[in-house]
């Protein structure tokens, strides 16, 4: 009996060991990349075409009448603005990857993925291609979050259904979607949406009188004493414009993670990043020197300063953190030693920008909000409110008494004069194809 139980007792241990093989049929939705190589985007033809309608901005700059609108993935749209009830699309750049963007005296600097271009904008009509500086920004970071290790980049996917069978003991099985092999599996376009944004696979001196443009309070370029600065995600970047038609890389300052946004002010460069604000001065242009970090909670937060007050918003929602949406107004007037001066609750704040006694702040699908500022730079009560429009950032035109805000998603830009009291009235819109 003692012989015949131990087998008996392994064939049930064994039996229970083994896993049950089961397959599943499922009707998968299949994405094929659509690939360019290092050749074919690095072409140098830049031919400008007929104006195009602007699909899915993702960035906005005025230099002068012209306003310039980054088409995520497709190019550049250059816009005679000088009518902001009437703006009329001017010329179109063909140059996918483009994140970051400025002019100064009539050169253009924008990236094309881990390359920055330079354009002779002397004729907006008839922008000429300069320079290429190759190599100068990280794959795998904002500016070239859809480049592969290769220097191939994914520009768009092509779209079939595709029956597949998935064993059960496959990682795969019961997700709605995955990545293998490039191709990205989905069982609707919803998930297809979810999945590129979360795997990757789709993943994007001075001296001299100078003219430079304006960015708004989300940009990750800027100018300031005559030099080129870039930030991505742990770094800011500093390119010489002493030859303004090929700027030259001059290295990188390695910063906290998180850094997501650039604001020039003085000798001085105020980098909003998820978990702080930090403070560099450009003295010396070349070689920006760390002064502090006013830090904050988790949250998402562009910058603008004015008369040594920044104004920080924090939004605590998506990827950006935990906490409620607020804004920080801090004295910067030792940079060296920031300091609070109010935290006041908001909801959905982002971009932002100031003019004055006025603080005009986009809210998402809240709309554009104007606050007053006492006269020493504190937040004061909210005097207007333009709800109509779902805002996500916005340049100010203290000249013109003019806002150009970027919307959200496909809601376009809309355009505004504002008043002495800061009162926004619509002036124009620039629309989105479907």
């Amino acid at each position: 009996m003692k012989h015949l139980l131990f087998p008996l007792l392994c064939a049930f241990f064994l039996t229970g060991c083994l896993e049950d093989e089961c397959t599943d049929v499922v009707t998968y939705t299949a994405y094929h990349p659509v690939v360019l190589t290092a050749a074919e985007w690095r072409q140098d033809d830049f031919t400008a075409t007929t104006p195009q309608s602007v699909c899915d901005p993702s960035a906005f700059y005025v230099y002068g009448n012209i306003l310039f609108v980054l088409d995520r993935n497709a190019g550049l749209h250059i816009i005679d603005n000088s009518d902001n009830a009437d703006p009329r699309p001017v010329k179109f750049l063909n140059i996918p990857g483009g994140v970051g963007l400025a002019v100064r005296n009539n050169v253009l600097y924008v990236n094309q993925y881990i390359d920055l271009l330079a354009f002779d904008l002397s004729d907006p009509r008839e922008p000429r291609f300069l320079s290429r500086t190759r190599d100068v920004f990280d794959p795998y970071t904002d500016f070239a979050a859809n480049l592969h290790g290769t220097g191939e980049v994914t520009i768009a996917y092509t779209e079939g259904p595709e029956t597949i069978t998935v064993d059960c003991n496959s990682p795969y099985y019961g997700r709605s979607w995955f990545l293998e092999d490039g191709f990205i599996y989905t069982t609707n376009r919803q998930t297809f949406d979810f999945a590129i944004n979360t795997s990757g696979a789709a993943n994007a001196s001075g001296g001299t009188s100078e003219q430079v443009g304006i960015g708004g309070s989300l940009a990750r370029f800027t100018i300031n004493q005559g030099t080129l600065y870039a930030v991505d995600e742990n770094s800011l970047r500093t390119f010489s414009l002493a030859d303004p038609k090929e700027p030259e890389f001059m290295g990188i300052t390695q910063m906290p993670w998180g850094v997501e946004t650039i604001f020039p002010y003085k000798d001085m460069l105020f980098m909003g990043a998820n978990n702080g604000m930090h403070i560099y001065g450009v003295s010396n242009p070349l070689d920006p020197e760390y002064f502090a970090t006013f830090e904050h909670v988790l949250s998402c937060d562009p910058v603008v300063v004015q008369n040594d007050i920044a104004y920080v918003t924090m939004w605590g929602g998506a990827d950006c953190g935990s906490r409620g949406d607020q804004l920080m107004v801090i004295d910067v007037s030792d940079p060296r030693d920031p300091r609070s001066l109010q935290e006041i609750p908001m909801s959905n704040s982002h971009g932002l920008g100031v003019d004055g006694n006025h603080l005009f702040l986009c809210s998402g699908p809240e709309g554009l909000k104007v606050f007053d500022l006492t006269d020493d730079g504190r937040l004061g009560a909210e005097v207007h409110h333009a709800p109509d429009f779902p805002a996500k950032d916005v340049i100010v035109l203290p000249a013109k008494q003019e806002l150009i805000v970027l919307g959200w998603e496909q809601a376009g830009i809309r355009q505004y004069d504002y008043d002495a009291e800061g009162r926004p009235v619509h002036a124009g819109d620039l629309s989105i194809c479907n």
